[in-house]
């Protein structure tokens, strides 16, 4: 977790060359206890000392300490660098851009002592901005350098794909033109011919070749119409190199010098088929229809189910169509086929029924051994804001004990070693603490919130109004009052299968979720 601006964990770094040693104030020692004192001052925790002795600031290759700096930068232990003098950083302007792009990367501050450079500061922040103007002039102009070199190789005939070319090709390491993979290429023409010939849909040709258990290029069997829609409108087939794929104003084709696997021909009739077929896509999505979306949890793996809108005939017999919801545990859908959940989907109509035969088996909450939710409910609260308070004077406590410690260390009281670890235990102390005031203040807010809403809605016969609430309202009531509706669906024949509510948790309230757990039936069954 992010520690507050106080404790920042500062690397300090110090150089000082050989011809440097003699001059006053650039010691080794005299910039660490300077630094020390500064860095006690802003109340910032000392996580290690850098230190390169007689060696030059022109690079910082063969630098150890600085090196050690930035691994301890990209590890996350240091958040904050403080030096005496930027030149003690580097004398090379190159160097110095790279490092200020490293801080900015990782977060990391800056300070330097006598040019009074701070980032937490205005003149700090200009100095980096100023800095940063030099650096994205130099990026930029190599970023042009790059894009006219692709674009040039592309109008020579090379493909930009190295690490995945085009499914049908294959390109070595170091090997300069794509060539025809056997195997793959047998794949495609059957692809082009099962699209163009046989009239079968992008879903019906991926899911032909998941059955047969023919890899993708990446050797997964995950195949999608996507995938297949992007193969078949793929130039490369017939010999041409693409530039700009994702950038419409920029694009372009030219002829490649690699061999072609399907004719112009085809390839040309296979894109008028795409343009001129009708496309049925669900742009009319139901958005209240389908309210028990994110409380539906697996009882098998204990997966999220999803919403599934698929199209049907009217219940009149007419040829209108209408969209229904279904709902499906995502491990279902998403993972690959030995690692599925066996969960099948169940329709929002079975869902609905079978959750009002489940509350209907919930006693009156309202009548519960006489429970005063309002008395309940300020209890909590009072209890919660006391803890609030606790945790409070227990930060407070431990920043003063870091602070005598941090004064300890620079008078020379205790070794450094021993200061880090016993700063590093302060941190981790502060991090839990810090960790459970954010727990007690969310449980607070909850608590101050839960009056108004078990008056207005728990409280509420709710076996008596569910029928009566609008598809707005259902989604309301579960996203506030329920935490999970754990389903068991399993298939019982071949298009049978039966829905079990495990349990529902509810979040309304410590009270009222022990009551309405004690009084549920544990299962009851609906035919799908």
């Amino acid at each position: 977790m992010k520690q507050t601006r106080t404790n920042l964990s500062t690397g300090i770094y110090v150089r000082v060359s050989t011809d440097e040693q003699v001059q006053e104030g650039f010691s080794i020692r005299a910039q660490i206890e300077k630094l020390k004192s500064y860095a006690l001052l802003k109340d910032w925790d000392i996580f290690n000392i850098y230190a390169d002795e007689g060696i030059s600031g022109k690079n910082i290759v063969d630098r150890l300490a600085i090196n050690k700096l930035i691994e301890d930068i990209q590890n996350g232990n240091v958040e904050n660098v403080l030096v005496f003098k930027v030149d003690r950083l580097t004398r090379s302007t190159r160097n110095l851009l790279e490092l200020v792009e490293l801080f900015e990367q990782y977060n990391c501050t800056f300070n330097s002592l006598t040019e009074s450079i701070d980032t937490d500061t205005p003149s700090g922040r200009m100095f980096l901005k100023i800095i940063g103007i030099f650096a994205e002039f130099e990026r930029e102009n190599l970023i042009s350098r790059v894009k006219m070199g692709l674009e040039r190789k592309v109008k020579e005939g090379y493909t930009l794909a190295n690490n995945h070319v085009s499914y049908g090709y294959k390109k070595d390491k170091g090997q300069k033109v794509q060539e025809i993979d056997p195997y793959e290429s047998i794949i495609l023409k059957e692809i082009a011919s099962m699209f163009l010939y046989e009239d079968m849909s992008f879903n019906s040709i991926a899911r032909d070749l998941i059955k047969r258990k023919i890899p993708t290029k990446t050797g997964t069997g995950s195949w999608s119409a996507t995938i297949i829609k992007q193969i078949l409108t793929n130039p490369t087939y017939v010999g041409k190199v693409r530039y700009a794929t994702d950038d419409t104003n920029k694009y372009f084709e030219t002829d490649g010098k690699h061999e072609s696997i399907l004719s112009d021909e085809l390839f040309f009739n296979i894109q008028e088929k795409i343009r001129n077929m009708q496309m049925v896509t669900r742009t009319k999505k139901p958005s209240e229809g389908n309210y028990f979306c994110g409380v539906l949890t697996c009882g098998l793996c204990g997966g999220k189910f999803t919403t599934h809108n698929y199209l049907c005939k009217s219940d009149d017999g007419s040829d209108e169509k209408r969209y229904k919801t279904s709902y499906r545990c995502r491990r279902q859908t998403v993972l690959k086929e030995d690692m599925k959940c066996k969960s099948h989907g169940i329709s929002h109509d079975k869902v609905e029924r079978a959750f009002i035969e489940y509350i209907q088996n919930i006693n009156d909450i309202t009548e519960d051994n006489g429970v005063d939710i309002n008395e309940s409910t300020q209890n909590a609260e009072q209890k919660i804001l006391k803890s609030i308070i606790e945790v409070e004077k227990r930060i407070s406590n431990l920043q003063t004990r870091k602070n005598h410690v941090m004064a300890q260390y620079i008078q020379g009281g205790i070794e450094f070693d021993e200061y880090k670890n016993m700063i590093k235990m302060f941190n981790e102390n502060y991090d839990d603490l810090d960790n459970e005031l954010q727990r007690k203040k969310a449980e607070l807010t909850i608590a101050t919130q839960a009056p108004e809403i078990l008056h207005e809605d728990i409280i509420t016969n709710l076996q008596q109004n569910w029928e009566y609430l609008s598809n707005t309202e259902k989604a309301i009531f579960l996203k506030r009052f329920i935490k999970k509706i754990i389903i068991t669906v399993e298939k019982e024949k071949e298009n049978t299968s039966f829905l079990r509510i495990e349990r529902i948790e509810f979040h309304s309230g410590e009270p009222i979720r022990e009551t309405v757990r004690s009084k549920m039936k544990t299962s009851n069954k609906y035919l799908r």
